[in-house]
């Protein structure tokens, strides 16, 4: 059914309308709009009204966005009530039609959605779509149209980002097809309007606001024009060419661009305008993304060196400005620091090997190009003396602490605590500072070690010095720090902390400067990144003494920042490979009981959560030793989570840290089953709000509680109903919930059995046959509890009522089930021919009968040879080579033997006939054991394994 245009306009008045008045008509209208979507026709009418110049503009504004809403969910050809091609060729056609649209907000929407049509149609539907934008471009430009050529650079500009977002297909290869046909066009305009802009005189440069709208405004037009050239042609150049520097094009666009940044860099200081700000920003982009995609490519570009050399200018004449406040206040010189020091450290991998994984090499003559640029970067740029040269200038400029830093301390004390430890060192300029100083000590080694430990053994350290005089010291223990792995080689670190840093904290006297805290926090800091890397166990006490000084609240300097920093250095202490545990039992008490003090002060719920973690790992590693403590952080949990509301990460990290203090205090923690279990029913509960966000996290706790704990509390009790419904679902949590059921059936066989024996069945029933191997252990292991601790009447009927039995039969006759599933299932047989082989006889006849009803495999009644019985015998003797478990061979051994030894058996003739081959079997095993302790109890290998999973 066709939309009449007459009804669409009204109802897009309608829906633009924001009168109170209309908010019913308003609503109806959006319901209309909404069933139409789908209408043929809708989006070349919806065209037809933004491109209408005598409606209003907010009407024009609704149409628009739900024609680019519609070619979001309707252009591809896959999608459901896809736009029809005849109805794509309208739109299509009337694209260059909407380049004339000169309101901003307008046009901004419709490059959007030209650049999602692009998408889905270049190269196949639309191959012209280069052509089709720069002819009409040309004709703007022709005719002196500047405002029209700006808003067709501004789709042009789209269309590329997008397509440039493709990696592979046939719109990568089209693109790089119709690369140096764009560049070496807009590349022209971008070298004609730049020229324009920047011949202006300087107050008509300060002037121009590139906020504005340039529709009305030619000289603004002319700078967007230039603006925009520049953003298509460094996209295109860096994603439109596998090797830019051999194309003439990229090579031109690069130098003259190269020769703008290099000007722009050095006018901007007399000059501060926004149009330079944006330029320089981009272009330092551009280089960024070419140096990313096309290292070979960057290093061999025309004037490359020149660029680097002007990041490295920038670096030192920002130096002395760079603690200044107004530096921070512009920002502008911190991004382009930023910028410019990413760059370094990818020309320095790029130098020594690192970034070669991107280098494309399609001819020996590219790797032998490659080459020779590596060999110019490090020959021509990074000289000893420009390395020296800009690790004074990291080393004493920008690693040290700004005065923005020192006031986030002392206002926001744990917001600069956390954004010290995130990692986002690739948009802040110290931490980018750090990774470049440390990839510059790594690959300069020689040069520069030997210059960083001389600052660092001649450094003033008297309580005394000046507030400079500490931060410099702060820097230079700050690279000492960070370049750990660089130089433990070479350094002494247990000397350096027994006689030169453990004295600056036990010592300090009370005539020392507030500044002090700086230095207290950086040795904090300094145990954090040497204590794995270089550290001998007699220099572990003094660590210990030094963190537990700086945890003491009782001394002025150590504020919230020093004690902060301290625990997260005992977490690095605790947390690593040659961590003993005696030599710190002396300070556990201690530690904790001022861990659980800062929990409580702590404001943030990040502090709390990185607090509550390095409790948790103490708890964790502290084993049986922390149950004289164990109340008293059992006190703290409940109040935590209460204060964690909807913050589901910190209430993670409490049940986390209640799984530890229960795996750690063992059958000790029972006393505190009535305090969390009622927590982890409401979590598991699938009705439950938490059960999205926590579920794993209560599951392991469960898991937790089941196997350190000796007796079944009501509590725990409770909580088996939740476990079936839970089970029953079948979740990607199967293995840990048959895990935690398997140590119910152990704690309670016959209460569970009982109580919920016939659901429970039903439940493993229905999973034997889909289970992977540990999985499949555990429903083996708990059917095997059952035989072993129940009398045979208290289960059998519940056993075929569910067709448990049955079904186990099937998994054990699939030639598709793995081998080793199908010995755990033997096991269970095995384990229920030990109480009574009989029964396992006359259930299989009575298998096989049911077999024959359903007509499903059937067997020869006269043919004994043939039945149940003597196929499960088969598969034992088959299958016994399979089984590695000690346990498991014996028990089938004893299983055979059992069935020989039954005077009711023998003269069976599926037993005769087998029975050489049963007792070679059997008399094999026997002897195989002979003199070993195997133990048939499933009890003793249940710990095991909910811990560390089955091995058998």
């Amino acid at each position: 059914m066709a939309i009449d245009t007459g009804l669409l306009l009204q109802a897009l008045y309608a829906a633009a309308s924001q009168e109170p008045a209309h908010v019913q008509a308003r609503q109806e209208a959006e319901k209309m709009l909404k069933e139409w979507e789908i209408q043929p026709g809708l989006y070349s009418l919806l065209q037809d009204v933004f491109l209408d110049a005598t409606c209003p503009n907010d009407v024009r504004w609704i149409s628009i966005i739900y024609f680019k809403n519609g070619i979001d969910k309707y252009w591809r050809k896959s999608a459901p009530n896809a736009i029809t091609k005849e109805e794509k060729v309208q739109i299509r056609a009337k694209i260059t039609r909407t380049f004339e649209i000169t309101s901003t907000t307008l046009a901004a929407q419709n490059a959007f959605a030209i650049a999602r049509i692009a998408k889905y149609d270049f190269p196949v539907e639309w191959p012209s779509l280069f052509s089709d934008i720069l002819s009409v471009a040309e004709a703007a430009h022709s005719a002196g149209k500047v405002v029209l050529l700006y808003q067709i650079l501004n789709v042009l500009n789209q269309v590329v980002k997008v397509l440039s977002a493709s990696r592979f297909g046939k719109s990568r290869a089209a693109l790089i097809h119709a690369a140096p046909t764009v560049v070496r066009r807009v590349g022209q305009w971008y070298f004609e309007y730049t020229q324009l802009w920047t011949n202006l005189p300087r107050d008509q440069q300060l002037a121009i606001n590139f906020d504005a709208s340039a529709s009305d405004d030619e000289t603004l037009a002319r700078s967007k024009i230039g603006y925009l050239s520049l953003k298509i042609c460094r996209r295109l150049v860096a994603e439109g060419y596998d090797f830019a520097h051999k194309a003439q094009e990229a090579c031109e666009f690069y130098q003259a661009a190269t020769e703008h940044f290099t000007a722009f860099v050095e006018q901007y200081t007399s000059l501060p305008t926004e149009i330079l700000r944006r330029h320089i920003k981009t272009l330092g982009k551009f280089y960024d993304d070419l140096a990313e995609r096309q290292p070979t490519s960057f290093l061999l570009m025309p004037r490359t060196f020149e660029v680097i050399g002007a990041y490295l200018s920038v670096l030192q004449t920002q130096a002395a400005a760079f603690h200044r406040p107004e530096f921070e206040e512009e920002e502008f010189w911190e991004k382009v620091l930023l910028r410019g020091l990413l760059l370094f450290r990818k020309c320095v991998k790029m130098a020594f090997g690192d970034g070669m994984a991107t280098i494309k090499y399609k001819t020996a003559d590219d790797r032998a190009e490659t080459k020779a640029a590596v060999e110019m970067l490090k020959t021509q740029v990074f000289t000893d003396h420009c390395i020296v040269q800009v690790h004074d200038i990291l080393l004493w400029s920008y690693l040290r602490l700004k005065p923005s830093d020192l006031e986030k301390w002392a206002n926001e004390p744990e917001e600069f605590v956390h954004d010290e430890m995130q990692n986002s060192w690739e948009y802040q300029l110290r931490p980018c500072t750090e990774k470049v100083y440390i990839d510059l000590l790594i690959n300069y080694k020689e040069l520069l070690a030997p210059r960083l430990m001389e600052s660092f053994w001649t450094l003033k350290s008297r309580q005394d010095a000046s507030d400079d005089d500490i931060l410099t010291r702060d820097a230079v223990y700050c690279a000492f720090a960070i370049t750990s792995n660089a130089l433990f080689e070479d350094v002494d670190f247990d000397a350096v902390f027994v006689h030169m840093l453990s004295p600056q904290v036990m010592s300090y006297g009370g005539n020392v400067s507030a500044m002090y805290r700086v230095i207290l926090r950086r040795i904090a800091l300094i145990v954090v990144n040497w204590i794995s890397v270089k550290c001998g166990q007699d220099t572990r006490k003094y660590v210990y003494e030094v963190l537990a000084r700086l945890m003491d609240p009782d001394y002025p300097l150590n504020d919230v920042v020093v004690q902060l920093t301290a625990s997260s250095a005992l977490r690095s202490a605790v947390d690593e490979w040659d961590f003993k545990l005696p030599m710190f039992l002396p300070y556990l008490q201690m530690f904790l009981m001022r861990l659980i003090v800062m929990i409580g002060k702590a404001e943030n719920i990040e502090t709390k959560l990185a607090l509550l973690g390095v409790v948790s790992v103490i708890v964790e590693v502290s084993e049986q030793n922390i149950t004289a403590y164990a109340d008293k952080i059992v006190e703290l949990l409940p109040v935590l989570w209460e204060q964690a509301g909807d913050e589901h990460i910190l209430k993670g990290a409490i049940l986390q840290a209640l799984t530890n203090l229960i795996k750690s205090t063992g059958s000790e923690s029972i006393k505190f089953h009535s305090l969390y279990i009622p927590l982890i029913g409401g979590i598991v509960d699938p009705k439950s709000e938490l059960h999205v966000y926590l579920l794993e996290d209560a599951l392991e706790l469960w898991q937790g509680t089941i196997s350190n704990t000796a007796e079944a509390t009501p509590e725990l009790l409770s909580l088996v109903p939740t476990l079936l419904e839970t089970l029953d679902l079948a979740t990607e949590n199967l293995r840990i919930e048959l895990q935690i059921l398997e140590g119910y059936v152990a704690l309670a066989t016959e209460f569970v059995v009982r109580e919920y024996g016939a659901v429970m069945f039903r439940i493993l029933t229905s999973f034997i046959g889909k289970l992977k191997q540990e999985a499949c252990h555990a429903v083996a292991h708990v059917i095997e509890i059952v035989i072993q601790r129940l009398p045979l009447q208290a289960y059998i009927n519940l056993f075929a009522d569910t067709g448990l039995l049955a079904r186990i039969l099937d998994a054990i006759f699939d030639r598709h089930e793995s081998t080793i599933n199908i010995t755990r299932f033997l096991t269970v047989y095995a384990r229920l021919t030990l109480v009574d082989p009989q029964a396992v006889v006359q259930f299989c006849d009575l298998y096989a009968q049911e077999q024959q009803r359903m007509n499903s495999i059937p067997l020869p009644p006269e043919d004994s040879s043939l039945s149940y019985f003597g196929a499960l015998l088969d598969a034992w003797l088959e299958k016994v080579d399979n089984m590695g478990h000690p346990r498991t061979r014996k028990l089938t051994a004893l299983a055979l033997d059992t069935f020989l030894n039954n005077p009711a058996l023998q003269q069976r003739p599926e037993i005769a006939q087998r029975r050489a081959y049963i007792v070679s079997v059997r008399d094999d095993v026997f002897a195989e054991l002979q003199g070993e302790e195997v133990s048939l109890d499933v009890s003793t290998s249940m710990h095991s394994f909910m811990t560390d999973g089955y091995s058998g």
